[in-house]
């Protein structure tokens, strides 16, 4: 029976549609009774499920007969008794091993370690030069955070109807759904700059500097959501090569184009475009090969084009943009929201930087660099929290998946206990890993600080961060398994209230000190974690309805 599966001519023959339309129907038989042992038990149970010959004929079979027949050939890989308690059935998913889950992560996390290591090293990375003039640092930094800011929720929209569409091999929609995604962030970007350019010519800011900014805002949000196909596709090593041959052609042309490039903003532009070409070339590939793959449907080439599966139809019917996007929209508003409670604290301290002119120019916002060097080194509290995510996390659906096939559907109890204990494991391993780097940056504060040239006040900044992004981290692990249960409306309101915080309490106790604005980050932060646990707690009393509930 194994030989007939992995060589015979349910193999060769029946396309994947029809394949796995005869394992879930074996799977639902079982579910009726696990050890089923005559043909004619099979054809009850079928009748008994709702199938009939329709049904049957629709995915190649003669009739109901032959569908039971085939059913009965399989049955085996479902029943716990003949298996030998060993899950064996072919639907089951492959899951890494720890080294490889190891390895993937320490590659994405690979870019951003360079990224950080070339600025402190060189002073110098992708959109962010500390050699700049204060006014054209703070003017590509404006950049960078609307480009992030405009770009988070479109990612969000985009990976996940991206994933889904193409997992399910269908190009036409996949298709679709990339061109409306680049049309969507074109259009919101038009708009971004149409603001910019306004409000530089209210408060009467010069419109180089306004152009450097949304050339920044334009290449951080197309180069993000052009590498969500990089990662769909699981071509990490692609997308660190990329990053590795970018920085060192952005380092090279800066330092060595000095004669022939002296203005500095000039050269790092230049040295920026250069680096932005070699991120697109991994980009467009993998965008061009998620809409140019084909399966191999030639058992499917004489059925009618309404019984066809998805993957082996050129065109189909083009699906509701606005229903898409009404159906994310809480994750698109989510990714905003994170943003703003992330990032918040660093656009109002510009507004109450005590220097509003720089190089003979008076602007509203102004690069507050005292403040950036304490709460940037802080964030390296929430650095593990991403690899610890990949390594225990990333593959959880597949492990949902082999356990809902180990066991029946009465038997959820196994389900509540994984999503437990993986959740309770996760938050230990990433609150004692924050906590070890949070007790590090606490002690080594002051000189660390005065490394970077900073001050005292950067080091109090630091110091009060480091608190913040402990209950940051508390609230991420939150969000992972939130996400995970399909409760993104909740997890939105939560990141509003959040975001709420961070941006009034900074704007209110930035009157009294820029120093101050931290605070209103760390109460942020606090609130997240707070409402964030209160919920979890609640979804954690019966986490296999709610998971399974998702796919009804």
């Amino acid at each position: 029976m194994p030989a007939q599966l992995s060589g015979g001519p349910i193999a060769e023959d029946f396309s994947r549609a029809r394949k796995m339309f005869l394992h879930k129907t074996a799977k639902s038989v079982t579910e009726i009774q696990s050890n089923v042992n005559n043909l004619a038990d099979v054809l009850v149970f079928l009748e008994v499920l709702g199938y009939d010959a329709n049904k049957a004929k629709a995915y190649g079979f003669s009739d109901l007969l032959d569908l039971a027949r085939h059913v009965f050939e399989i049955i085996d890989y479902y029943n716990p008794e003949a298996r030998g308690g060993e899950l064996a059935a072919p639907l089951i998913s492959s899951i890494p091993g720890l080294r490889r889950r190891l390895l993937g992560g320490l590659l994405l996390m690979t870019p951003w370690l360079m990224m950080v290591s070339t600025i402190f090293v060189f002073g110098v990375s992708l959109w962010l030069d500390w050699h700049l003039p204060v006014a054209d640092m703070t003017s590509m930094a404006l950049g960078i955070m609307l480009g992030m800011l405009v770009g988070e929720g479109p990612i969000w929209v985009f990976n996940r109807l991206f994933i889904f569409y193409h997992s399910q091999e269908n190009v036409s929609e996949t298709r679709r759904v990339m061109k409306r995604s680049y049309a969507m962030l074109a259009v919101m970007l038009s708009f971004g700059a149409t603001a910019l350019y306004a409000m530089g010519w209210l408060f009467g800011v010069p419109v180089w500097l306004v152009t450097i900014a949304t050339m920044g805002m334009v290449t951080v949000s197309f180069h993000r959501l052009s590498f969500v196909p990089v990662y769909a596709l699981k071509k990490v090593r692609l997308a660190t090569l990329s990053y590795v041959a970018a920085l060192t052609l952005l380092i090279l042309v800066y330092f060595f184009s000095v004669d022939l490039l002296p203005n500095p903003t000039t050269r790092y532009l230049v040295s920026l475009g250069a680096a932005f070409v070699v991120l697109s070339v991994p980009a467009v590939y993998c965008n061009r090969l998620a809409i140019s793959e084909r399966l191999e449907a030639k058992s499917t080439a004489d059925w009618p084009p309404f019984y066809r599966p998805s993957y082996a139809n050129s065109n189909t019917l083009p699906s509701r943009f606005i229903v898409q996007l009404w159906e994310n929209l809480p994750y698109f508003l989510y990714g905003s929201f994170y943003f703003a409670m992330l990032f918040g604290d660093r656009i109002i301290s510009w507004l109450y930087n005590p220097v509003h002119t720089v190089g003979g120019v008076t602007m509203p916002l102004v690069f507050n660099a005292i403040y950036h060097m304490g709460a940037d080194i802080g964030l390296f509290v929430v650095v593990p929290v991403g690899f610890i995510q990949y390594v225990m996390g990333a593959h959880i659906f597949g492990q949902l998946k082999n356990i809902s096939l180990q066991y029946t559907s009465t038997e959820e109890n196994a389900v509540d206990d994984f999503i437990r204990a993986r959740f309770k494991k996760m938050l230990l391993v990433a609150l004692a890993t924050s906590l070890s780097i949070a007790v590090s940056l606490e002690i080594a504060a002051p000189s660390l600080i005065a490394s970077i040239n900073g001050t005292a006040t950067s080091t109090s900044i630091l110091q009060t961060a480091v608190l913040g992004n402990i209950l940051l981290v508390l609230f991420i692990s939150n969000s992972f398994f939130i996400m995970l249960l399909n409760r993104a409306k909740q997890l939105t309101l939560i990141a509003l209230v959040s975001a709420s915080i961070v941006t009034f309490g900074g704007l209110a106790l930035g009157s009294l000190g820029y120093q101050y604005i931290v605070l209103a980050y760390v109460a942020s932060c606090a609130s997240g974690a707070f409402l964030s646990t209160r919920y979890v707690r609640s979804l954690l009393r019966r986490p296999a309805r709610i998971f399974y509930a998702r796919f009804t």
